[in-house]
């Protein structure tokens, strides 16, 4: 059991998770909802801060900035909001609200809540090219046979 309770309609994303961090997916999402609304380039990685060394807003940041007058938040709303990013309470934030209503009234429907994190898996012990994305699906597809099994 996952310590923490996400809300997917699917394991698939508690997979990612598993793989990106606890939200991930959640974030993804998020990340895609932003990107979309605000037309910058935004990786779906579920990563919406930087890391603490690095002293500039990373690209999820800079992309709710730019359209802050639309969510009516100024840049410390902005940043206070994403550094709940690991956490539930992060669906309640005015912030993720916002965007999210902005890109499902863009889409005119709502936009997807989770999104498997697009990350590039690399180690010493890895030769082929993989991914979250990979690795979510690898383990839904044997997590689904298992069940089919156990029928």
């Amino acid at each position: 059991m996952l310590a923490y309770e996400p809300h997917y309609d699917e394991y698939l994303y508690r997979f990612a998770d598993y793989n990106a961090g606890q939200f991930a997916s959640r974030n993804a999402a998020f990340q895609r909802a932003l990107k979309r609304v605000s037309g910058f380039p935004v990786t779906p990685d579920g990563a919406l801060l930087p890391r603490i060394e690095e002293k500039r807003p990373g690209e999820t940041e800079l992309a709710a900035r730019a359209i802050k007058w639309r969510l009516d938040l100024d840049d410390a709303a902005i940043h206070d909001a994403l550094a709940q990013s690991k956490q539930s309470s992060f669906d309640h934030t005015v912030l993720y609200r916002s965007v999210f209503a902005l890109a499902d009234k863009l889409q005119g429907s709502p936009a997807p809540r989770a999104a498997v994190p697009r990350i590039v898996l690399r180690g010493p012990k890895l030769s082929r090219n993989l991914s979250t994305d990979w690795y979510a699906h690898r383990v839904n597809e044997r997590f689904s046979r298992c069940l089919q099994k156990a029928r």
